[in-house]
């Protein structure tokens, strides 16, 4: 059934509204469906956006083979490998090729100085629309873009940054993270006692540490000091894809300031050494995986699917990631009335200002 907005009708069998677009210049058509009229009516600026993008690139005439200037696709891709693999973690790297194949898939055959800002407007706010994305998550693609211009601006092979002033962005509420409760905790670990030894005595460390979960996962045991009652922090467990392979690897720690020593109980010091008898050599794994498979540590991988199956069964909140174990850890720390530096220095933080906004749910 027609409604009086142009491009969107209602379903009455499915209780939903639909938003069908035709693009004049193909036989392509862009179908949405919404659950309310306001859903629809956003999703159908989103679409005639992309309609006006896609008409402006078949009215661009240029030649990609012949002219000296590249294509978004192949001036993000020589930046990102000649600029930023070298100096960025494997994760990070990751990103950059998922901001890559995101923008790309709308502007990458178009030469760099052919796309003007509105394009670029238009092309962030579909993207952002589409996928319902926070406007901080675009605010960091559109720096990546805006520092590919930047580089080509340095080497004179452009003039002009469309992206050099900021775009407007749909304002999002950052959704916060909270912190576990000491009953939430509680139940927790007696869940993961119940579903492994060894996952216990892994989630267990976070609780007490408040370290990040690949910096865990990559101690090996000469970073264990058993009579200090220490743990030495500098190494982590990065992941993301390279050439189309998705690997787990020992990287670098997240900062500089995150290499540091942690102190842990005399209680972590007894369950650590319950391992410790399995070990042959300083420089095996703390957490090994119970058999032969892929990587010598327990993956960043297993690590999630078992905590989702340990909270689960401690019927805890959902919204309760790993990550939550840090926040529990900074506030804790904090509401004991140790001081800002020293909570710093103990969970790697980068800064007071990332600790206190961020972390103290105290």
């Amino acid at each position: 059934m027609k409604t009086q907005y142009k491009y969107i009708s209602y379903r009455e069998d499915r209780k939903c509204y639909i938003v069908s677009i035709k693009y004049s210049n193909s036989k392509k058509q862009a179908t949405k469906t919404c659950k309310t009229l306001e859903d629809a009516l956003q999703q159908r600026t989103m679409l005639m956006r992309l309609l006006r993008l896609d008409e402006s690139i078949l009215n661009t005439t240029y030649s990609s083979q012949t002219d000296s200037i590249p294509t978004l696709k192949e001036a993000f891709t020589l930046y990102v490998e000649t600029e930023v693999r070298q100096r960025v973690a494997l994760s990070t790297y990751s990103k950059y090729n998922l901001c890559m194949r995101t923008y790309c898939y709308f502007l990458g055959s178009m030469r760099i100085d052919k796309i003007t800002k509105e394009m670029w407007q238009d092309v962030f706010t579909a993207v952002q629309s589409s996928r319902n994305l926070s406007s901080q998550y675009i605010v960091d693609d559109f720096r990546r873009y805006r520092a590919m211009y930047e580089y080509y601006i340095e080497r004179n092979i452009i003039t002009d940054n469309p992206l050099a002033k900021n775009l407007k962005l749909h304002r999002t509420h950052r959704i916060r993270r909270r912190a576990f409760t000491e009953q939430e905790k509680a139940q927790f670990l007696r869940s993961a006692r119940e579903y492994n030894e060894k996952y216990f005595i892994l989630f267990s460390l976070y609780f007490e540490t408040g370290a990040r979960r690949g910096e865990i996962l990559a101690l090996q045991w000469q970073d264990v000091d058993f009579c200090n009652k220490m743990i030495l922090i500098q190494r982590n467990i990065e992941r993301g894809t390279i050439e189309g392979k998705f690997i787990e690897q020992i990287g670098q720690v997240k900062t500089a300031g995150s290499v540091r020593y942690v102190p842990i109980s005399d209680a972590m010091c007894d369950m650590l050494k319950s391992l410790h008898n399995e070990a042959n050599l300083p420089t095996d794994y703390v957490f090994t995986p119970n058999r032969r498979v892929k990587y010598p540590f327990i993956s960043l991988g297993n690590v999630e699917r078992a905590y989702t199956k340990i909270r689960n069964t401690a019927k805890l909140d959902k919204c309760l990631t790993i990550h939550c174990i840090r926040h529990y850890v900074a506030s804790k720390l904090l509401n004991a009335g140790v001081d800002v530096a020293t909570v710093q220095a103990i969970g790697g933080w980068s800064s007071p200002t990332v600790l206190l906004s961020v972390y103290a749910h105290s």
